[in-house]
């Protein structure tokens, strides 16, 4: 490290070496939509034909899966997070294409074959266009449809897979889609906002007992992405009101939604849903970077001005990673924690395994306060498209790829982590 980069990293950094149990679960998450792309029927295309958001060619992994499986089997890492594009496999309301799920039931195959546990997730943002054109969550009408299509789901691949989620990061679908107007269907509305965060919550617990009716031995998981929420100006009462009300409402419902069955929501009476209590075998926790309220509106936070900055313009701040997995397994005693997510994006191999190591290092100091970490899932294996970043400097993977022959190739990062998992310690020498 160069005098100036050193420093800017060194808080960041392990300064002794760390070492993983054989059981500790090494994997990598993908998105369906993001990975594979393709002129499918759904909101997301539909927004990228109307100019709001870039098109998605994809990576080439609905038709290359087998492919990625063994490449990512070869450096290590055992457990594969995979999603299911909802269009596919339901294009309209009243059909569902058996080839679809047949590709998604070789897929789950073909990771056991290549040595890697799948874990799937049946909804990641994005909703079949006929969904979405009836309102998607937001109308209480939809809702048997999305329970049937996870009802469906599980019988298919149940046998196939041991793993489940139901969401990816269903507050921050919320908050992108229905409070920051970011991502179809573009909306600015706090009451709609709180509206959704009890549908989301209700089918979530709905689709764990789903899925338990189906069979009670598979693992169903959740995943949300932890949103640590700072003032920029520590004095300033109105910037941490807003902190303290964000969090009510985005850590707050979810966690004493699961710990006690209770929905309570800013402004609105308190609904108990009593079987969203204890609705998950395990919590699936992702974190990038922490939020930064300020008089500009919303921004990266860290705690040192000259913290490094990754391409998509966020601070880089392990600490929120320690302290949001603490708080998260206080709030559920006895639930195991898997990091389902992290990595960032950048074009730069160097800042990537630093990042990496940084928060590897805020996971490790999270277990020494007595945290149950079972695994960590790095996003991504392949580069894939970024939401409204498209395909852009914004790379998370670990495995670049070519956009015309979509030929793969191995980054410096991918053999970083193949010497790690192979010697399960992370040594300070071990950093570039």
């Amino acid at each position: 490290m160069t005098g100036e980069d050193q420093e800017r990293w060194r808080p960041h950094l392990p300064g002794a070496a760390i070492r993983f149990e054989p059981e500790f679960m090494w994997g990598v998450a993908s998105s369906a939509f993001q990975a594979e792309g393709g002129d499918v029927a759904n909101d997301w295309v539909a927004a990228a034909r109307a100019g709001r958001v870039p098109h998605n060619p994809g990576n080439g992994f609905w038709e290359r899966a087998e492919d990625d499986f063994r490449l990512v089997a070869g450096l290590g890492f055992r457990h594969y997070r995979l999603s299911i594009e909802w269009s596919r496999v339901q294009p309209t309301p009243d059909r569902f294409d058996e080839r679809a799920i047949d590709r998604y039931r070789a897929m789950c195959d073909a990771a056991c074959a290549a040595g890697l546990t799948p874990w799937v997730n049946l909804f990641h943002f994005t909703h079949p266009a006929w969904f979405a054109q009836r309102g998607g969550f937001l109308e209480p009408d939809n809702h048997d449809a999305f329970r049937a299509y996870i009802e469906r789901l599980g019988h298919a691949l149940a046998p196939h897979a041991r793993h489940f989620h139901i969401q990816n990061e269903s507050l921050a679908y919320v908050f992108g889609s229905y409070l920051l107007a970011q991502n179809p269907p573009f909306l600015a509305d706090r009451d709609t906002a709180l509206t959704m965060t009890r549908h989301v919550l209700a089918l979530h617990a709905e689709g764990y007992r789903i899925l338990k009716s189906i069979d009670p031995t598979v693992t169903v998981a959740t995943i949300e992405v932890y949103l640590d929420a700072h003032p920029e100006d520590r004095a300033d009462d109105g910037q941490q009101r807003a902190v303290d009300e964000f969090d009510r409402w985005y850590h707050g419902a979810l966690l004493t939604a699961l710990a006690t069955g209770w929905i309570e929501l800013p402004g609105r009476e308190s609904e108990e849903v009593p079987h969203l209590k204890g609705a998950l075998d395990l919590y699936g926790f992702n974190y990038y970077s922490a939020l930064r309220f300020g008089r500009g509106g919303l921004g990266s936070y860290a705690d040192q001005p000259d913290a490094p900055i990754d391409t998509m313009g966020r601070r880089v701040y392990s600490g929120g990673m320690e302290d949001g997995l603490v708080r998260v397994a206080a709030a559920l005693p006895g639930t195991p924690l898997l990091v389902t997510e992290n990595g960032c994006p950048t074009t730069d191999e160097t800042f990537r395994i630093r990042y990496v190591a940084a928060h590897l290092a805020a996971l490790d100091r999270a277990r020494r306060r007595g945290v149950d970490v079972r695994g960590y899932f790095h996003w991504t294996a392949v580069d894939n498209y970024e939401w409204q970043h498209g395909f852009s400097e914004a790379r998370f993977g670990i495995i670049g790829f070519d956009p015309t022959s979509r030929a793969r190739r191995l980054k410096r990062s991918a053999q970083w982590f193949r010497h790690l998992l192979s010697v399960r310690r992370l040594e300070p020498g071990d950093i570039p």
